[in-house]
């Protein structure tokens, strides 16, 4: 069934339209790749029309035949992990070799931003990256690349995991391969395919968003763009490109911005060609790029002697690094929510003031045109615990020292919202390529349409199966972190409705979520603790997917009549299971609480409240009744039937199971959902 699908779709022209003389193989094929094992492994190119191709792999020989259009397909049988090897492809007198070939686990690793996310800015990456020489793992990094037609080639090649290929890899699916390399001790294949702030829809195709009228919108909005691209492929390739290059350099800018020259710490010595600057005006206003900026002050002795003291920035257009006499006392940087209105208050430690004159120098690097700093406060000051304070208002020196140029138009960046562009240009040429199964973490670009997910997401899910047609393969995605600001009463929240979008999404079969509720940032739309997601991940898979088991105890009266009963490891935090209303109580059972449910401080759960019918939401009093159950009250409430739990943005929550797991976000009620228009 999956050849023969293969091949209507190269009927249709997907691969191309192009007949070929020269064998080729799929660019998805390279040297150091890793095959599934115990599957059916489709390898597939190019040759003359009609020419047979043979497919030669350890001791395994497939003679095939290229299409009318030099299209061929070669299925190698089910493999086995075993020392590498050579993958022949040969067609009359060319032959290409692949070496170091491994047969083991491949996975498939999409999404949005959090998936994208690189271990070289996640936590403890100098340390992770130091430890990433692993072998046995193989990375496989798919460009950012949009299309308004389905395509095949892929300009990327298979990597051996080293220090070097990993830091810019996705950070969740290093995390997740190295756990399954070290629990099943077997070569691990990490395909990545992510676009920042991409929409669900932007990764399905066509024929998929159209089967349901639900979508006609969405489908309206992806064709009106899609003519506008054919109408002038060629300037929405400029921008694209001029896109990519522009992020890449701006990326390097904030992760790494360069150090100043040491002139610009010398309070002493003239800086060429920088202009006077007062705090709030705009500069790089046609921009966008880095700026330097500095303010020498004297302080008296008795200033310089009165210990730590607070630097006042306000705020700062859009991501900064502040020094003060050459030491660094505070960055706001990438990732940051609102940066660009966060006010600056840094600290400067005691001993880095001194008698005389004094230098503060800021790095302001801007994505968005028109730089600013000392916004939204009087003046910029520096302060003293005694109420002692110094204004820093005059005589400010800017120079441009990165110009970047104007941001190019916004036309091509909108392919990672509209439905289709990702997936033509990112996962039909994966197709039908033989994995596992797909890790997935997106969803923050869909949660002001978290009602619409309710559906889009279930959809995507069946839409990614039936494109390789062999049934209902894992799929492991996390439910979205906890971000922006904590509410101090039950409230609505549109990222709650999105993880509850997603929690739902479970019905599927051989789905499993990641619950990430308790280790987001609420400044930060990408936390730096990937290493727990890619865990949690992996916990689905080895349970789920490779049967991973404990032993729990023995069932008998002794081991020598009994029998030790075993359960799959614990790999999800509690999850809802059934509701009850007992007179003035609800009662909560959960599955997956392992050993029991506990919290992480010892104290009782929070973030639970209950209603009465349309009444508002109230705090519940919350107790761990039994192992699994949880009985709610409220003092008044004599009659409550609805309960949610860590129903916002960025709940407080501290329920896990005896594993650590935290419990999912969830709800009973059946109120109208505020994405619901």
């Amino acid at each position: 069934m999956m050849i023969r699908t293969f091949f209507l779709r190269v009927a249709f022209g997907i691969l191309s339209l192009q007949c070929f003389s020269e064998l080729q193989v799929s660019s998805f094929f390279s040297d150091h790749m890793v095959l599934q094992r115990d599957m059916h492994v489709p390898v597939w190119g190019q040759a003359t029309p009609g020419e047979a191709v043979r497919l030669s792999f350890r001791e395994e020989s497939i003679l095939t035949q290229a299409n009318d259009r030099g299209n061929w397909i070669a299925v190698l049988p089910r493999l086995e992990v075993g020392a590498p090897g050579e993958l022949l492809v040969s067609s009359g007198e060319n032959t290409i070799i692949f070496n170091d070939v491994l047969v083991g686990e491949v996975w498939l690793c999409s999404g949005q931003s959090n998936m994208a996310w690189p271990v070289r800015r996640s936590a403890n990456s100098q340390e992770e990256i130091a430890n990433a020489d692993v072998p046995h793992i193989r990375l496989f990094n798919m460009p950012n690349r949009f299309s308004v037609q389905p395509v095949s080639d892929i300009d990327a090649s298979w990597e051996m995991c080293t220090p070097e290929s990993v830091a810019s890899f996705s950070a969740v699916g290093y995390f997740f391969g190295r756990k399954l390399h070290q629990e099943l001790g077997v070569p691990i294949g990490l395909i990545s395919a992510n676009r920042g702030g991409s929409a669900a829809e932007a990764w399905m195709p066509r024929d998929d968003l159209m089967k349901d009228p639900a979508y006609s919108e969405l489908v309206a909005e992806m064709d009106d763009l899609k003519k506008r691209m054919m109408e002038n492929p060629d300037l929405a390739a400029e921008i694209e490109e001029n896109i990519s290059a522009f992020v890449a350099v701006a990326n390097a800018l904030s992760d790494a911005p360069p150090e100043p020259a040491e002139v610009w710490f010398d309070a002493d010595k003239e800086i060429p060609g920088t202009s006077l600057l007062a705090p709030g005006d705009s500069f790089m206003e046609e921009t966008d790029g880095l700026a330097q900026i500095r303010k020498v002050f004297t302080l008296t002795e008795q200033q310089a002697t009165l210990g730590e003291a607070t630097l006042e920035l306000g705020s700062i257009n859009d991501h900064d690094v502040t020094w003060v006499n050459g030491t660094v006392v505070g960055k706001t940087g990438p990732g940051v929510r609102r940066a660009s209105m966060k006010a600056r208050t840094y600290t400067v430690p005691e001993g880095v003031l001194r008698p005389g004159k004094n230098v503060v120098v800021l790095q302001v690097i801007d994505h968005l045109r028109s730089a600013s700093f000392g916004e939204n406060i009087p003046y910029p000051k520096l302060s003293w615990s005694n109420g002692e304070h110094l204004a820093l208002v005059e005589n400010w020196e800017m120079k441009i020292i990165e110009d970047l140029g104007p941001k190019p138009d916004n036309l091509a960046r909108q392919t990672r919202k509209k439905g289709e562009f990702l997936y033509n240009g990112m996962i039909a040429p994966l197709i039908p390529a033989a994995f596992r199964g797909v890790i997935w973490y997106q969803g923050e670009s869909n949660a002001g349409r978290a009602a619409q997910y309710m559906q889009l997401f279930p959809d995507l899910i069946r839409s990614w199966r039936g494109l390789w047609d062999r049934g209902d393969f894992p799929f492991y995605y996390v439910q979205l972190a906890n971000y922006r600001d904590r509410a101090i009463e039950p409230g609505e929240s549109a990222w709650a409705e999105l993880r509850e979008a997603q929690r739902l999404a479970l019905e599927l079969p051989n789905t499993g979520m990641a619950v990430a509720i308790d280790i987001g940032e609420a400044d930060d739309i990408h936390p730096r603790n990937k290493q727990d997601v890619g865990l949690r991940l992996a916990l689905w898979a080895l349970a789920d997917t490779y049967k991973q088991e404990e032993a729990t105890g023995w069932v008998g009266k002794t081991p020598l009549v009994g029998r030790m009963f075993h359960r799959a490891i614990p790999h999800s935090g509690p999850l809802p299971e059934s509701v009850s209303v007992k007179k003035n109580a609800i009662i909560v059972r959960f599955d997956h609480t392992a050993e029991g449910l506990q919290t992480t401080d010892g104290e009782a759960p929070v973030s639970f409240a209950i209603a009465e019918e349309d009444s508002p939401f109230l705090w519940a009093d919350a107790e761990i009744i039994k192992d699994n159950t949880i009985r709610l009250t409220h003092p008044d409430l004599m009659a409550p039937t609805v309960v949610r739990y860590a129903w916002a943005d960025n709940p407080e929550v501290n329920l896990v199971n005896s594993a650590g797991l935290p419990a999912s976000p969830f709800r009973t009620d059946n109120r109208k959902l505020t994405t619901a228009e």
